[in-house]
């Protein structure tokens, strides 16, 4: 039977995060992996359960998750990403699909996942736009930058996030590898914090990004993060940043694995 990879957009503002959701005796709760899972039954005309590549968290956006299945091909593969879109909410849309190998785990083999924190940086008794509201966060606290990018340099590498981490991770091992972390300037009052490593951690993106907004505030010394990562200790970090500024980029694949080039026609497998 053939396996397929979807690339993901979705806002998530609706959604109670991207793995499905059911409490015994109570209504399953809307996640993006419960609406694609029935939109996939329906194309596919066949039970089918998706796997997602990154399980953001409730409020958290995407543009480039991935997800996986195995099913009987129903529809040309060059029509499947606009089949499932008639049967999605307008929050979440497969921006493309192709062949996978059978052995394909969105999850185990992806290289390397990059995510955005957008932050305003709002003058006092400057008013946010109210279209940014669910997609940007909004402070009026004066940020200095070079101290927050002094200290993001200190976080690239392999260490032990669990001071950066929710107290329940629920991961065996906390060591992550963050390949690059930068703080960028988008506009006179916008900047990003982008973040891509091997893999992440429970709120951990949200933890890194509220650091740095400390330090940048001068509430956190930019030094400190040697210290505040050797000390496996969560207080020490600084906030959980609200989910509604955040935004899962891309996911990195071996070569043999990616997506092919947007636009190209490959013919439904057999």
């Amino acid at each position: 039977m053939p396996s397929f990879a979807l690339r993901l957009a979705y806002d998530g503002t609706n959604f109670h995060g991207w793995q499905r959701q059911e409490p015994p005796e109570s209504t399953p709760l809307r996640t993006v992996q419960g609406e694609l899972d029935r939109a996939l039954t329906e194309v596919m005309r066949a039970s089918v359960n998706c796997q997602g590549a990154s399980r953001t968290d409730a409020g958290v956006h995407a543009e480039g998750q991935v997800a996986a299945f195995t099913a009987e091909c129903r529809v040309p593969l060059e029509r499947m990403a606009a089949a499932i879109n008639s049967r999605l909410p307008e929050d979440v849309r497969v921006m493309n699909a192709w062949p996978v190998p059978d052995d394909f785990d969105p999850v185990r083999h992806a290289l390397s996942k990059g995510y955005r924190y957008e932050i305003a940086c709002l003058r006092p008794l400057t008013a946010r736009l109210p279209f940014d509201r669910k997609y940007v966060y909004a402070t009026q606290h004066e940020l200095a930058l070079e101290p927050m990018r002094r200290a993001a340099r200190d976080l690239i590498g392999e260490h032990d996030f669990v001071s950066f981490a929710h107290t329940q991770h629920g991961r065996e091992s906390t060591i992550r590898t963050i390949h690059n972390c930068e703080v960028l300037t988008l506009s006179d009052e916008r900047i990003a914090i982008d973040v891509s490593s091997n893999g992440f951690l429970y709120n951990m993106v949200r933890i890194i990004a509220g650091t740095l907004v400390e330090i940048g505030r001068g509430r956190i010394d930019a030094h400190s993060v040697p210290s505040i990562l050797a000390s496996l200790d969560r207080t020490r970090a600084g906030p959980t940043l609200p989910p509604n500024g955040l935004r899962l980029q891309w996911i990195h694949y071996p070569f043999d694995r990616a997506e092919p080039r947007l636009g190209t026609a490959l013919p439904c497998p057999e």
